[in-house]
């Protein structure tokens, strides 16, 4: 058995590959149409019910997305394949097909929380898909600053001098509403925060616990007690942690409107093992291929928070 020693797990990464949609081939493999403006006009009416003629509101855009590919080559070369055969303590290949998933898994997670706009090989992340316009002003091809836009941009939080930033509960409970009714009266339901700032938070907890015994057992000093949190629930809402979220950094996010995407034609496909020798070696190589992509279809919905102070660590 391999122990592991250098890999990360990212909750944030998992809740999204667990509720994964599927995504086709074709030119901007994910499109999604976007409604930004009313696309029919009312008025109020007299006793005789007049009412002006209708006209036709192009009120949706298209929001396009391309897949992004990830690979992975696996090497086997001669000196392996007789080796492993006789003298193994573990048999190299399946140690390395098992780190061709580990890997895949530290590059997507780190791809999250960073922005990725200025590389289109990458997918998209939460910091695009949450900005305001003025970082990422296009995302998903329409751009947030052009007008009549406004409704395709983030809420983006930036403590500094004259408006800092506080993590207390009663100021993620405000920041909740205020994101709340920004999103029109949706509520993000998940809280990401680096663990720095995620402990920072904790210790407000701890110092309100109280330490509960059920009636009819005794309390006494082979009595077990339990202290901290492994999650925060905050308006009913859950906070965090993930290693890869950076510190100072605090994402708020609805799953309703925030997708991955995997491609029906290469989800963790592996191309098999194919011959060197036309190359001049005597050894073998495959390559696993994952097309896959983040978007978030109403930006509204989330949120970003910059150079949030006091991380514990």
């Amino acid at each position: 058995m391999v122990v592991r020693n250098i890999y990360f797990a990212s909750p944030t990464l998992f809740m999204l590959m667990g509720q994964a949609q599927r995504s086709a081939g074709g030119l901007n493999q994910i499109t999604v149409p976007v409604q930004g403006q009313p696309m029919v006009q009312g008025a109020w009416t007299s006793y005789a019910g007049n009412f002006n003629k209708p006209q036709v509101i192009p009120g949706t855009q298209p929001a396009q997305f391309n897949t992004a590919y990830f690979t992975v080559p696996v090497p086997l070369v001669l000196g392996e394949a007789l080796l492993q055969s006789t003298e193994a303590i573990v048999p190299i290949l399946d140690v390395r097909m098992n780190d061709v998933y580990a890997t895949t898994v530290q590059q997507l997670a780190s791809a999250i929380f960073t922005n990725n706009s200025g590389n289109p090989l990458m997918p998209s992340g939460f910091l695009e898909a949450f900005d305001n316009g003025q970082i990422v002003a296009n995302y998903g091809g329409i751009n947030r600053l052009a007008a009549g836009n406004a409704f395709w941009a983030g809420n983006t939080f930036t403590s500094t001098v004259s408006v800092p930033l506080v993590n207390s509960r009663a100021a993620w409970s405000s920041y909740l509403i205020q994101v709340t009714d920004l999103a029109g009266g949706e509520q993000p339901d998940y809280v990401i925060m680096s663990p720095s700032d995620y402990a920072t938070l904790v210790a407000q907890f701890i110092g309100t616990e109280t330490m509960f015994v059920t009636p009819g057992r005794p309390y006494t000093q082979d009595t077990g007690v339990r202290s901290g949190f492994p999650n925060l629930n905050i308006n009913g809402v859950p906070f965090y942690l993930d290693h890869w979220c950076p510190k100072g950094t605090v994402i708020m996010s609805n799953s309703k409107y925030t997708s991955m995407y995997i491609s029906e034609d290469a989800q963790f496909d592996f191309s098999g093992f194919y011959s060197l020798i036309p190359l001049g070696q005597l050894a073998q190589v495959g390559v696993m291929v994952l097309g896959e992509q983040i978007i978030t279809s109403k930006p509204s919905t989330g949120a970003i928070f910059y150079n949030l102070p006091g991380g514990a660590f």
